[in-house]
């Protein structure tokens, strides 16, 4: 099974109180996994892969978030 890392933008939430002009950023995120599935609108990474018919840990990242 292949293994990938993807870098990847996705949102942030905050969740505490602050004030309006506060620095505020998308999240770059860098995922490594086993692909699942690679598809033109997703790819799905695994990060245990446990047998032919079990994986733990899987995360979709939409192909439209991927910077590299």
């Amino acid at each position: 099974m292949k293994i990938k890392k993807v870098k990847w933008r996705d949102s942030q939430i905050y969740s505490y109180e602050e004030k309006i002009n506060e620095k505020r950023s998308v999240a770059i995120i860098e995922s490594v996994g086993f692909v699942i599935e690679d598809t033109k609108d997703y790819i799905i990474l695994t990060r245990d892969y446990l047998n032919e018919e079990t994986v733990r840990g899987t995360i979709v990242i939409p192909k439209e978030n991927i910077i590299k």
